[in-house]
């Protein structure tokens, strides 16, 4: 069986997959984007090395904050993993995109680069033209991936379609047997008091050495830069906003995104919806 754990930011996904994994003796694929990287711990709210559950994990700590990383390398390395080596698999991770590319028949679309077509254009000129042909498309992103965003304009040159509208016309189907998926949604006011709660915790334990250290250590890529909790300190760093300012908005960042996550998981899953982790791990362990 595949238990993938869902739910926004801060509701409790590390606490239940740990649970659950040490009650089924199974092991723990990341799924999340940022908890990929190399060093970046406290900002992605990282289970610590130290932990005894961290030997669990997969596809955690596996690529350095230099690199970029994309949806479709997850899902090479996720079905690299021999999944019918374990009776039972715990997948966690907030980042809804990553999990449906692993476990659906999610093809992803391909187009010749063709960079010498826009020599001309800069990348602020490009992303421009995305956006007006593919605004779903440049919402994934970022203005400097010149490569994909070139990609993106050429498979609408070459198929007429652009590559939003390829992906949902795909009838995605679930490629492994036995999968579950279990969907922490507390309610409103209860997660954004976990968020505000997590974010000043990050503060506390270190977050803007974190940064600094991430920033002297590595030529930090933009998919890492884009990190909600590292582009903000980043920017208090460089003078642009105060200190405070980067928590607020760190903390206003985190909500609308944890909004943008529960409305991806409704749509995209068919969940078993419980109000907390222990409400689900008492489910699962009492069955």
């Amino acid at each position: 069986m595949i238990y993938v754990i869902l739910g926004p930011t801060a509701s409790g996904k590390t606490s239940a997959a740990n649970c659950l994994a040490n009650f089924l003796d199974a092991p723990i694929i990341n799924g999340d984007a940022f908890q990929i990287y190399k060093d970046m711990n406290i900002g992605t709210n990282k289970i610590e090395k130290s932990d005894p559950s961290y030997r669990r994990y997969m596809l955690l700590d596996i690529v350095s904050p230099e690199e970029t990383y994309s949806v479709k390398q997850y899902q090479t390395d996720f079905r690299n993993i021999d999944i019918n080596k374990y009776p039972n698999i715990v997948v966690c991770g907030g980042t809804g995109l990553y999990i449906r590319a692993a476990l659906y028949d999610y093809v992803f679309p391909e187009s010749e680069t063709q960079d010498e077509l826009f020599e001309d254009k800069s990348n602020e000129e490009l992303y421009s033209l995305l956006k007006t042909l593919d605004p779903k498309t440049s919402e994934t992103i970022h203005v400097n991936n010149r490569k994909r965003v070139v990609r993106a304009i050429n498979l609408i040159n070459q198929s007429g379609k652009s590559k939003s509208t390829i992906i949902e016309e795909q009838k995605h189907k679930l490629i492994y047997d036995n999968v579950r998926f279990l969907f922490i949604n507390p309610d409103r006011e209860t997660l954004y008091e976990l968020i505000n709660r997590r974010v000043d915790e990050m503060f506390d334990n270190g977050l803007v050495n974190e940064v600094k250290n991430l920033n002297n250590k590595y030529k930090l890529s933009a998919t890492a830069k884009q990190g909600i909790g590292y582009k903000e300190v980043l920017d208090y760093l460089s003078g642009i906003i105060s200190l405070e300012e980067s928590k607020e908005l760190i903390k206003k960042r985190t909500r609308n995104y944890a909004k943008r996550q529960i409305t991806f998981f409704k749509h995209q899953f068919d969940c078993e919806v419980f109000l907390s982790s222990k409400e689900l791990v008492e489910k699962i362990t009492h069955e």
